[in-house]
């Protein structure tokens, strides 16, 4: 288990630049004349790239309406979240998880 933990602290580190150019990916569209910073939605950032196979993929799989709610929700303002949430999550438990495994 404290390998496990370890484990997730460097992945959370790790994907850190992944999430920072999917932000910028986003941000791009964002400079467009059509979208500001709460109307684009992540459905339609989804709509917008060849992510579209992946949204129609997990409509398969997950109810529908959760799935509205979420990718209702504005892409930029999310993908921010969840990069500062993650990078300080990870850079918190590092030394914890260090620490547990000696």
């Amino acid at each position: 288990m404290n390998r496990l933990l370890l484990w997730f602290a460097y992945f959370l580190i790790v994907t850190t630049p992944i999430q920072i150019a999917v932000c910028l990916w986003i941000f791009f569209f964002l400079m467009s004349p059509d979208y500001s910073f709460f109307s684009f939605s992540t459905s339609e950032f989804m709509d917008l790239t060849f992510l579209k196979y992946l949204k129609a993929w997990i409509y398969s799989w997950l109810w529908n309406d959760f799935l509205d709610v979420i990718w209702s929700l504005p892409a930029a303002l999310m993908s921010l979240l969840k990069l500062i949430i993650n990078t300080w999550l990870g850079i918190w438990l590092l030394p914890i998880a260090r620490k547990l495994n000696g």
